[in-house]
């Protein structure tokens, strides 16, 4: 049931304004605070400037996330990185950082944490391809230095 008095609480009207400026709608805002929209409404618009109170709240949302970032990342050592709670901050850090990039409209991309197995058995891989590339290039230039032999020998006998 929707709160009746006429007049409603400071806090009531500060949490709306809140809530306003963070994008939410008339009908969550009704239900969380257990007012009509019209109230609502009327709050709205005591509001001087809504998008500018929306882009402060904005802001200071993506504030909070860089620091909670940051927060988790200081908490990341060598000892961490083998555990799983390592992994746990690095996904918090994650999230935050996505979060925090998508408010500030820039692109995101996607973090990828992987084992210390799984780093060892990659660099093993590209050691492995690295090898064969450098034994191609030797038989190649072996190839190279056979076709020079072989033209030269011929431009002697033509000559």
């Amino acid at each position: 049931m929707k709160n009746t008095n006429k007049k409603l609480s400071y806090e009531i009207k500060e949490n709306a304004k809140i809530m306003l400026a963070e994008g939410r709608s008339y009908n969550i805002i009704s239900k969380t605070l257990n007012i009509s929209k019209g109230s609502i409404n009327k709050i709205s618009k005591e509001i001087d400037n809504l998008e500018q109170l929306r882009t402060n709240k904005k802001e200071e949302i993506i504030k909070t996330l860089w620091e909670k970032v940051r927060v988790a990342l200081s908490h990341i050592d060598i000892k961490k990185l083998k555990n799983s709670s390592a992994y746990q901050l690095m996904t918090i850090a994650a999230i935050g950082v996505d979060k925090a990039q998508l408010l500030g409209g820039e692109a995101t991309g996607i973090l990828e944490i992987k084992t210390e197995k799984e780093l060892d058995r990659e660099l093993k891989e590209l050691q492995v391809a690295e090898r064969e590339l450098q034994e191609a290039w030797a038989r190649a230039e072996k190839k190279r230095v056979e076709v020079e032999k072989v033209s030269s020998e011929k431009d002697e006998k033509l000559s």
